[in-house]
């Protein structure tokens, strides 16, 4: 797709994260017990999740110069890493309880021990996963945005590196001094 169009990476990425969206709400959408269901929807929304990270990856690439595209992945990193993969557990752990404590108040269990909330657990979690999707189509959209300007950035990259280029040679034989 690149060969085709700048933005080729990009737009694989927004489609990749469009379908997964839905594969991974009609598997959380299976009824209790249909785990082949939930297996084959859920696994082919994982599967097109990871089509991301080889074409953003490659996209920031396509944008930073070169001697700053190793502190533009290691900002990246670390906001997807370090703060993502760190408070996303703790974002789904309160989503999770809030939803466990709404399961039992649904069933008229007003104690909120964990012993009383134990039951209702399996419910509260499924219910808070139902974020992955919510946030795939995020995601889709702002890849979609991306996909929209990331040519314009790459040709900006280009002339700004052919331009420094010929600065360098013209100043390696003596015209750019003055």
């Amino acid at each position: 797709m690149v060969r085709r169009k700048a933005n080729g990476r990009l737009v694989v990425a927004t489609v990749a994260i469009f379908i997964s969206a839905p594969l991974m709400f009609l598997g959380l959408a299976r009824p209790a017990g249909n785990m082949t269901g939930f297996v084959f929807f859920a696994g082919l929304g994982m599967a097109s999740m990871y089509v991301y990270y080889s074409t953003v990856y490659s996209a920031i690439q396509d944008v930073i110069e070169p001697s700053l595209r190793g502190t533009a992945m290691a900002l990246y990193f670390f906001a997807m890493y370090v703060l993502g993969a760190s408070l996303g557990p703790v974002g789904m752990g309160f989503l999770s309880s809030y939803f466990t404590r709404k399961a039992a108040l649904a069933a008229g269990v007003t104690d909120t021990s964990f012993q009383a909330l134990r039951p209702f657990a399996a419910e509260g979690l499924h219910s808070a996963l139902y974020v992955v999707p919510v946030f795939g189509v995020l995601l889709g959209l702002v890849l979609l945005a991306a996909s929209r300007t990331v040519a314009r950035d790459m040709e900006k990259l280009q002339l700004w590196m052919r331009e420094s280029v010929a600065t360098e040679a013209l100043e390696s034989r003596g015209g750019g001094r003055g």
